[in-house]
């Protein structure tokens, strides 16, 4: 795999997550900092939740999968319907520090089965079957999303 590909998430995602406090504000969006870093956990193992629903029409798969390999980010206020997975409420009883460390556990987790899994594929709802190489061109712009929603990259 390639590094540049991993770099983001083995150094970047670390260090950018050193500036998030539980006060920090969203520039866009409704999530707090904590429910931001719940929905980047949730996002890492989502590619073992057996999904097989697609969100979009297939004829968009192959557009949608071309994106990804683009330098452009993903919109600003995208409404993902929670049925997908992505479940959180307000009452977050772990501390912000706690969930930054699970955060990055989560992750390299994800990108030590993706490098060990190389055949491996999943249905992405909103991208169709993705390879791994792909997975982890979803996650960095999605993780890239979110952390500049709250202003660390």
């Amino acid at each position: 795999m390639e590094k540049e590909l991993t770099h983001f998430f083995n150094t970047s995602l670390t260090n950018a997550l050193r500036s998030l406090k539980e006060d920090s504000k969203a520039k866009w969006g409704t999530m707090t900092a904590k429910q931001m870093l719940i929905h980047l956990i949730q996002s890492s193992k989502m590619m073992h939740f057996g999904n097989n629903t697609l969100l979009i029409k297939e004829e968009y798969v192959e557009k949608a999968i071309a994106f990804l390999y683009t330098d452009k980010a993903i919109k600003k206020g995208l409404v993902v319907p929670n049925d997908i997975g992505f479940n959180f409420t307000d009452n977050i009883n772990q501390d912000i520090e706690e969930l930054k460390a699970e955060l990055i556990n989560s992750s390299n987790n994800m990108i030590n089965f993706l490098i060990e899994n190389t055949d491996f594929k999943a249905i992405h709802p909103y991208f169709g079957e993705l390879n791994t190489k792909q997975w982890i061109l979803f996650q960095k712009k999605h993780y890239s999303h979110h952390l500049s929603q709250f202003d660390m990259l």
